[in-house]
């Protein structure tokens, strides 16, 4: 229970479109590192997506009140 306050704590003051923005600027990271052939990095950055849209959709069904 503890972990999941902290977590609100953190994420209450991030913009609902931000975990979006941050999703999708990600995929640009990674295809722009893929172009300049920095493939592992690419791979890295580029998992970063689903995450942060998860993030964003934990945080609106268990707040739905606040995005």
């Amino acid at each position: 229970m503890e972990s999941t306050q902290q977590y609100f704590r953190v994420t209450d003051n991030i913009p609902e479109q931000a975990w979006y923005w941050m999703s999708l600027g990600s995929i640009i990271g990674a295809a722009i590192m893929r172009m300049t052939g920095r493939d592992h990095w690419a791979l890295f950055v580029g998992q970063w997506a689903p995450t942060f849209l998860l993030f964003g959709l934990y945080h609106r069904l268990i707040r739905p009140s606040r995005g």
